[in-house]
């Protein structure tokens, strides 16, 4: 192939437009390897009526933080912590706003440590997403997720419309009762020291 014919082909396919991707697209996490896990879990938090979601728990402290990566990527944080009360196998999963699309290059918007959910029969894996307030560690649990901008957009402007994430929080006690969550919160922004 000669080098005019492969530079055809390239203007000819950045010349294409690009398909705006669905709300269903938008908002549900690739299945990978038969399991819908994460789609089923992002399913769950939009699905959920804004005006059920929480400000704070009276079971534990919330907290979102945001902050630009060395490499210049948004990072988000999620982070369950002070505990109140016995929560093992705890999942925390946050569901960034639509809005974000105008910024972040994603399939999905979904933060999650829903997956390691399946490791949870092992009891050292149990143990290190377990919290109360008599465990001094682990601390808290959290779920983080780095995401790339899009290239004309700066960290200045994806904060904007990144100001609030919706929040799953689940967890078994010590009866092995299952509880859930839904917090919607702000999300601070860390800036470098």
């Amino acid at each position: 192939m000669s080098i005019f014919i492969a530079c055809e082909k390239i203007e000819s396919l950045e010349s294409k437009p690009v398909s705006t991707p669905t709300t269903t697209e938008k908002t549900s996490p690739t299945k990978k390897n038969g399991d819908d896990t994460m789609k089923v879990e992002s399913a769950d938090i939009l699905k959920k009526n804004p005006s059920e979601f929480l400000s704070n728990s009276k079971n534990f402290q919330i907290g979102a933080e945001t902050y630009q990566s060395a490499e210049g990527r948004i990072e988000i944080d999620v982070r369950v912590s002070k505990a109140k009360t016995y929560m093992k196998n705890v999942i925390v999963s946050g569901q960034l706003p639509i809005n974000a699309y105008e910024v972040l290059y994603t399939p999905d918007l979904l933060i999650t440590n829903i997956l390691v959910k399946k490791s949870f029969s092992d009891k050292a894996v149990s143990k290190e997403f377990t919290i109360s307030p008599s465990i001094k560690s682990p601390g808290g649990i959290s779920a983080g997720r780095s995401f790339n901008l899009f290239p004309e957009e700066t960290f200045e402007d994806a904060i904007t419309k990144l100001s609030e994430i919706s929040i799953k929080v689940s967890w078994v006690d010590k009866k092995e009762k299952s509880h859930t969550e839904y917090i919607k919160t702000k999300i601070q922004i860390k800036r470098p020291e």
